[in-house]
Parts: structure tokens; sequence; C-alpha cells
């Protein structure tokens, strides 16, 4: 379902670089990419969500070769396909938890906001313990709500594929493992492969196969 190989990419006003010989995640596979400060993690997962384009090399996902993307198209794709958790966690401080955990289905026409959409939503919320601050606004959260938030948002359109960038970061040992179970347990139940960058030792042991960038190369 994910597949790169020789792909290459590198920041026009720096020096970093980073190189990817091959790297390949089936179904249902649970990958937690790790490595030093600045190695290229976070580069890396915005590769592969479609983020950043490889100067060369492919990187396929779900069958698409997004170099051969347009950005709409990509853009597209991360909406209707892929689930996001990123460090920042880009929600809307002017409408409340569940319209941020449902902004997909308002950000494209091809996804139908239904009912049975939001019931997904507040059942995810209620899953990470955000049941009861539905209503509140983002400022009335704390950053771990938040991120919370974020991880209902990129399951609520029950996506093909979960990328995440340190998703249980700002959380306590109890909500970590509550954000973590809901992942492990979309993937298991749906198939998503779930790629995530972590310095976390004990969510990394819950990983089937750790990949450390630096070995990629």
């Amino acid at each position: 379902m994910i597949a790169v190989r020789e792909a290459e990419f590198a920041y026009p006003e720096g020096g970093f670089h980073l190189r990817v010989r091959e790297l390949a995640v089936g179904e249902k596979e649970s990958v937690a990419i790790t490595g030093s400060s600045g190695s290229g993690k976070t580069t890396l997962i915005n590769l592969l969500a479609g983020l950043l384009v490889p100067d060369s090399g492919n990187i396929n996902v779900l069958g698409l070769d997004l170099a051969g993307l347009a950005a709409e198209d990509r853009q597209d794709l991360r909406i209707l396909k892929l689930g996001l958790v990123f460090q920042e966690f880009e929600l809307l401080e002017y409408i409340d938890v569940l319209d941020n955990i449902l902004l997909p289905y308002r950000i494209t026409p091809v996804l139908t906001l239904e009912a049975t959409a939001r019931e997904r939503a507040m059942s995810l919320a209620r899953e990470v313990g955000l049941g009861d601050k539905l209503q509140r606004l983002p400022g009335q959260l704390s950053q771990g709500e938040r991120q919370r938030v974020a991880v209902c948002r990129a399951l609520v359109t029950r996506p093909a594929v979960i990328f995440g960038d340190e998703p249980t970061g700002n959380l306590d040992a109890r909500n970590r493992d509550h954000v973590a179970d809901a992942l492990f347990s979309y993937s298991e139940q749906t198939g998503a492969p779930l790629v995530v960058v972590s310095h976390d030792p004990e969510l990394v042991s819950r990983f089937a196969r750790r990949v450390d960038v630096a070995e990629l190369a």
C-alpha cells in the first residue's frame, strides 16, 4: 500500500538531504519511524503524505505515484484517503470540538456530512476521553486535549492509511494509551497501515516494526 524506491529530497534553502532507497508498508502493518533530531523523520512523513514532492525517485501510496499528481489531486487524496496527525494540530479556533473533528466534510464537496459522520465523530471523541467537551472551543482545551481532537479528525473519514508525527507527544501516559489504542484498533479493524514518527519508547514498543531514518539512506 506504501512503496518508496530511490527517493531523494533536499530543501532549497539549506543543506539537508534525505534519501530513501526502499521502504514498503503493507496492509494492517504498523511502523514506527525513529531517528535522531534533524534526521528527516518529519520530512519523510510529509513526503509519504504528499505534502512534499521528492526531487527524484518514486513514492507510491495506494497505487498512486505522488510525484505524478497535481497539487490539488494530492490534497484530495489526503482529505479522502489519508488520516494525518501532525505536530501542528491546525484546529480552527472559532468552531467547537465537534465541528473541528468534522472539518474534512466541510472543506471538500466530495464528502457528504450526514448523520452517520456526526455519530462517528462523537463516538471517536468519547473513545479518547473528549465526549464531554464537544461544545468547547479549542482555546478552552489543554494541549493534550487539542491533540486528541486532531486524532479524532484524522480518523473520522475512515482513511485507508494513517500517518502521524508525534501523535501522543503532548499526552500523559493514560491519555497516550487512549490515543494509541484508538489508532491501533482502527488499523486492525480496517487494514489501514499505521506509520508514525515517535520518540516515545513506550509507544514505539507497540509497533510491529521500527525503522530508523538513517538506515534508509
